[in-house]
């Protein structure tokens, strides 16, 4: 793997690190607000399937890149 490789694959594993903090952020933000007085669950079920395919995404996007790293062996 040449340095303009692993450039790339820590520009990436930054970002997918800022997705992982807003990812989880929301998930704070709808536990919150689902246990409000009047909360209705049904209310956040598409931001919870959202997520849930986002978090999905990036656990395969890690695990190319584990996979890419590893073949250097």
């Amino acid at each position: 793997m040449d340095t303009e490789e692993l450039l790339e694959i820590q520009s990436r594993v930054e970002e997918i690190n800022i997705e992982i903090r807003t990812l989880w952020s929301t998930l704070e933000a709808v536990h919150d607000a689902m246990r409000a007085e009047f909360a209705n669950p049904e209310t956040y079920q598409d931001a919870i399937y959202g997520m849930s395919r986002q978090a999905y995404r990036l656990k395969e996007e890690v695990e190319l890149f584990l996979e890419w790293v590893n073949e250097d062996r």
